[in-house]
């Protein structure tokens, strides 16, 4: 059972900082892959060979002039990779960037659509959701195991009370947590093999607004004051419920 797999990744910024004339991220220096999508990456492999087959395609939104961060996931196994790249997309939030990416995934259309749980720069953890709903498919997140039989999808998914089981139908989405397993580590041979993989640019952008959000103000985080310290004699328990109603909590 051959599969197409698209794996959806993110550059991100190496140093994370805000732009005060933008409010935005500054992206103006050096990006990587996001770390969390190595492990996406590292899954779809994983299911291509236990499935004899199929295709790995990586997907991403970012300038064109990052198309190199996606090398390494090439370098990984991945077939090749599909950057979707526009000046309209720049300030895109999830409205726009869910948009570009649901957009670009209709024309691979894949078989499972993976994500990383998390960016290591916005961290909303949404867009696989928001991807899903565009798609109309499935979705399961924050998922730590998984089993394919056939073309249904058996996974495990963290949640607040512990785990739960669920079961999704091909075609899907998921999104996968950092423990679900440890990325592999390409050879020279492999980084090498990358650079002859194909990234097709594609410079489109969605139509209508590629945000719903705009950064009103931007301010530095107030400097931490000293904590204070309660010597307990046996009574520390009344202070702190003291400390509690004084600033309104209980």
């Amino acid at each position: 059972m051959a599969l197409t797999i698209a794996v959806c990744v993110k550059p991100v910024p190496v140093v994370t900082r805000l732009d005060p004339g933008t409010g935005r991220l500054d992206r103006s220096g050096a990006h990587r892959m996001n770390s969390v999508d190595e492990h996406a990456v590292e899954a779809a492999l994983a299911l291509r060979e236990s499935a004899l087959g199929g295709e790995v395609v990586v997907v991403s939104v970012a300038p064109g002039e990052l198309a190199d961060t996606l090398r390494p996931a090439l370098a990984m196994g991945a077939d090749r990779a599909v950057l979707v790249s526009s000046p309209q997309l720049e300030g895109a939030d999830l409205l726009g960037t869910s948009a570009a990416l649901a957009a670009a995934l209709s024309g691979i259309g894949p078989d499972l659509v993976v994500f990383g749980s998390w960016s290591g720069d916005g961290n909303g953890a949404m867009l696989w959701a928001a991807v899903g709903e565009r798609l109309g498919l499935p979705v399961a997140s924050r998922v730590v195991d998984y089993v394919l039989r056939d073309r249904r999808l058996t996974v495990t998914r963290q949640i607040e009370q512990g785990s739960e089981v669920v079961e999704v139908e091909l075609p899907a989405v998921v999104a996968l947590s950092g423990e679900v397993n440890v990325p592999r580590y390409p050879s020279f041979k492999d980084v090498v093999a990358a650079k002859k993989k194909p990234i097709d640019v594609v410079e489109t952008a969605p139509d209508g607004p590629v945000a719903g959000t705009t950064v009103l103000s931007l301010e530095p985080a107030p400097v931490r004051t000293g904590g204070i310290v309660v010597e307990d004699d046996g009574h520390a328990h009344e202070r702190l419920l003291e400390f509690l109603i004084e600033r309104g909590v209980l």
